[in-house]
């Protein structure tokens, strides 16, 4: 159980690197291709937004790749970072600001969600029970 949380922050890191390479690359950002929206519309504006989204989840990546490769000791940071950020990004899925459509990455969303607070809690528990050895 010792090293869930590093491969789930590895798996992350992937699937950030995944996701943004499509966001920010592809030519419509995976907007129509895979979420299915309309992109005649403001065409410009939504491909922005999704280079944005992806440039994001690039970066953070790349954050997570620098705590995997040289900063182990910042896995509960990094995991409650994109815990939160998960959060938010499923809330903006189905109560906020939702599409008109139905988004495929939702439901994967929730689950990855799911598994991020039990992922942390559990990083965060090691870490504490480490800190109580220590003394």
């Amino acid at each position: 159980m010792r090293f869930v949380p590093t491969i789930i922050l590895a798996v992350m890191m992937l699937i950030n690197f995944a996701r943004g390479a499509i966001h920010a690359f592809a030519p419509d950002g995976g907007a129509h291709a895979i979420a299915g929206l309309d992109i005649t519309q403001n065409t410009q504006t939504i491909l922005s937004l999704f280079a944005t989204l992806g440039l994001q989840q690039i970066a953070m990546g790349l954050f997570q790749f620098f705590v995997l490769a040289f900063r182990r000791d910042l896995v509960v940071i990094a995991l409650a970072f994109q815990t939160v950020e998960t959060a938010f990004g499923v809330a903006n899925l189905y109560f906020y600001r939702t599409f008109p459509v139905a988004v495929p990455g939702a439901g994967f969303n929730a689950g990855i969600l799911a598994i991020l607070v039990v992922v942390t809690a559990l990083a965060l528990r090691q870490e504490l029970s480490q800190r109580q050895a220590a003394r």
